[in-house]
């Protein structure tokens, strides 16, 4: 497909950098240095103009034939604008844009099929981060109703030492894979639960939620602590303070302005104008002292910074949000595993607009690590195949179904049908691996 992305900084750079090897991509950026670096890093083309300007965006688009319409820039009206008169141009055209202000999520808006906010998405993540107290990473998949968490183990846990074929589970969960020693495992169903064990989880929330009861809970989260009242914070505090569990939820921020603004905005929060990066405000607001310490701020040394002070103090869990990929290996060897970077966020969200089930759904961890959907019919290799009789790689896994548009985690007896939609997670690197079970039907 051939893609139009206008704006080249931090959002747009993320998206084309996620499909350029997948779909012609045309990057519209106006300034210099930036479009520069677009150009020489990446495999697009750039066309050098202001990308609000109505004669240069018609003109991408009749030169370019675009499918698809992604704009990435800082003014969320403009990107409203832009794919709304890129409709009224080409009313054929899938139309993406991305927001930072949550006022500007208008549901069924005339001229944007998709609105993509990298602000609320992250305050999801870690919402559901903080609340899952075993879990270390989270990601969702609303299009097939499926959520996946990994859960950390820990030597006290109820599950260590157990086979994971007896794990007590739900119709509303399977285990999948397991991280051990930095390598992940996909043959686990006789593997025995060690202390440090990583273990990935697909399901229903419900099911997570379930999931998370069977490990063992010390003791629930009940209080909570956010590090910074900006946008991400103030929808983390309103999930928080807004679902039927009774909370604690407190807002550390240095900004009286921003104060007001978070007062009027929300109910049941406790509002605290105060810098948290000095050492007399952690002692005098016990700052990690609380069930979870989340760090919000758009300032990656903060956050880092904070975290680590978590980490002096013996916080129960922390959960922080990074900006540049570098900071990611600087958090992960300070030993924080509840990070949530801000280019996977739009990667996965890049993904799940402009990719095919069929090619790939959502990542994991790594970039290797993705799912995807293989659907069963006259060509596949799986048809009136039985689960337990497929001859699978150690590098694939079919980790739920559905059939008949229910949803459910198949065990060896079933047999797979025409019309059956296989959700399949790999780390493979070789098309070959994956056409030796699924059949030359497969998407590359």
């Amino acid at each position: 497909m051939k893609v139009i992305i206008v704006g080249g900084g931090n959002v747009g750079y993320i998206a084309a950098e996620t499909i350029c090897d997948i779909h012609d991509v045309l990057v519209i950026e106006k300034d210099d240095q930036t479009a520069e670096s677009v150009k020489s890093r990446l495999n697009v083309s750039v066309l050098h103009e202001d990308g609000t300007n109505p004669k240069n965006l018609q003109y991408a688009l009749e030169t370019h034939d675009a499918d698809i319409i992604i704009s990435t820039l800082d003014d969320d009206a403009a990107n409203l604008f832009i794919c709304m008169f890129a409709k009224s141009l080409s009313p054929d055209i899938r139309t993406i844009a991305s927001i930072n202000n949550p006022d500007f999520l208008i549901e069924n808006s005339s001229g944007v099929d998709v609105i993509i906010s990298p602000e609320v998405i992250t305050a999801r993540k870690m919402y559901h981060l903080a609340t899952l107290e075993n879990a270390v990473d989270f990601e969702d998949i609303e299009s097939l109703g499926l959520s996946i968490a990994i859960f950390a183990v820990e030597k006290w846990h109820d599950i260590v030492g157990k086979i994971v074929m007896d794990i007590d589970s739900s119709a509303g969960f399977a285990i999948f894979g397991v991280y051990r020693d930095d390598s992940l495992y996909l043959e686990v169903d006789s593997m025995e639960v060690h202390p440090g064990d990583r273990v990935c989880v697909i399901g229903t929330l419900d099911g997570l939620e379930e999931f998370n009861r069977i490990i063992g809970i010390e003791e629930e989260s009940r209080e909570f602590t956010i590090l910074g009242g900006s946008v991400v914070g103030m929808i983390l505090a309103k999930l928080l303070a807004g679902d039927s569990v009774r909370r604690y939820v407190k807002i550390l921020e240095k900004n009286h302005e921003r104060c007001v603004e978070l007062s009027k905005n929300l109910e049941g929060v406790s509002i605290v104008n105060a810098d948290y990066t000095e050492p007399e405000v952690q002692t005098q607001e016990n700052v990690f002292k609380s069930d979870c310490t989340i760090s919000t701020s758009h300032q990656d040394d903060t956050n880092l910074l904070m975290c680590m002070s978590a980490q002096k103090f013996n916080a129960r869990k922390i959960v922080s949000r990074y900006f540049k990929k570098e900071y990611q290996d600087i958090f992960t060897f300070t030993g924080l595993e509840s990070i949530i970077g801000y280019h996977k966020i739009v990667s996965n969200e890049i993904t799940k607009c402009t990719v095919s089930d069929e090619m790939a759904i959502i990542r994991l961890k790594n970039h290797n690590e993705l799912f995807f959907k293989h659907t069963v019919n006259s060509g596949s290799k799986l048809l009136n195949v039985r689960n337990g009789d497929i001859k699978m790689p150690p590098s694939i896994r079919i980790v739920a179904l559905r059939r008949d548009g229910e949803l459910c985690f198949p065990r060896q007896d079933v047999k797979f049908t025409e019309g059956d939609e296989v959700i399949v997670f790999t780390n493979v690197t070789k098309e070959s691996e994956l056409i030796k079970v699924f059949g030359k039907n497969l998407s590359e």
